[in-house]
């Protein structure tokens, strides 16, 4: 790009005159010395190597070529003008930020809250699924300064915290066809001998070993394919209730021999200290727990 031979304020000078008529009128507009705008417009002259107005005393009138400039010019200073303002408006739009990622189980309802209680605060959050080994690798990787998911039964690595943020309640949920009627509650035998869904393949693997009572496993990652393999008597599935898997057309929560127990699980918060934006990561630490009540409740 080559450089510019003119300046911005010999563009206002000449539009202003050509506007006001004179250079007294331009320079009372323009807030400028009458001395000022007439040397503007001069330099600006010469640059161009020919005249921009004809003079008749005081008054001036354009020539056949500032005519033709004129237009250019007040579009110029259109485009000026809003540079201006997008200028003013760059120190209210510097947001911090984040990077979360989040567990296939997490209630989606509570990123929500998180997104929209983070942006109350000024911070912009960019959030995405993923299983606790993605989530850990961003984290190391600086892509992610927050993960929230299922709690494992053994210690964090010792480069990232945890924080406990809530619970989440699991259930047996099945096609009212996949099991004979009558069988209740359902037997972990019973279980076994169907095939079962995992919600998510990259499933923390403790985890998964956990929930796992079939020998054959069904993989899907999204929860519409979750919706239509448990429809269509598939197999069966280990999630969390708030999925309200029972009120899909044709899917019941199943009643098992084992009740309740050991159906939930807990979420934490992880992070890795020192990463990223400490102010954006302790905003965010800040309101977990008590965004997590709010909306599980």
């Amino acid at each position: 790009m080559s450089a510019l031979s003119y300046s911005l304020a010999q563009i206002e000078a000449f539009a202003s005159v050509a506007e006001h008529g004179t250079i007294t009128k331009a320079a009372e507009r323009l807030a400028k010395d009458r001395s000022t705008v007439s040397e503007l417009l001069e330099f600006l002259e010469a640059d161009l190597g020919f005249a921009l107005f004809t003079r008749a005393g005081r008054s001036l009138a354009l020539t056949p070529e500032g005519r033709r400039l004129q237009r250019q010019a007040r579009l110029l200073l259109r485009q000026a003008q809003a540079f201006g303002a997008a200028a003013r408006d760059i120190p209210n739009e510097i947001t911090d930020e984040i990077g979360v990622v989040y567990d296939p189980f997490v209630p989606r309802a509570f990123v929500c809250a998180l997104i929209d209680r983070l942006a109350s605060l000024g911070i912009r959050t960019s959030a995405w699924s993923g299983s606790r080994e993605e989530a850990e690798a961003a984290l190391t990787a600086g892509t992610a300064q927050l993960a929230v998911s299922l709690a494992r039964n053994q210690s964090v690595r010792a480069d990232l915290e945890w924080r406990a943020v809530g619970a989440i309640e699991m259930g047996i949920y099945a096609s009212a066809d996949l099991f004979a009627a009558g069988d209740s509650p359902t037997t972990l035998l019973e279980l076994s001998s169907k095939p079962q869904i995992v919600m998510h393949r990259t499933l923390d693997e403790q985890f998964a070993r956990q929930v796992q009572i079939s020998d054959r496993l069904t993989y899907v990652n999204e929860l519409e394919m979750m919706r239509h393999l448990l429809q269509g008597a598939f197999g069966w599935g280990f999630l969390p209730t708030h999925f309200d898997a029972d009120k899909w057309p044709g899917v019941q929560a199943i009643d098992t021999e084992v009740g309740r127990n050991g159906l939930t699980h807990a979420i934490v918060a992880v992070w890795r200290p020192g990463a990223g934006s400490r102010t954006a990561t302790g905003d965010a630490l800040d309101v977990l727990a008590g965004l997590w009540n709010d909306v599980m409740s």
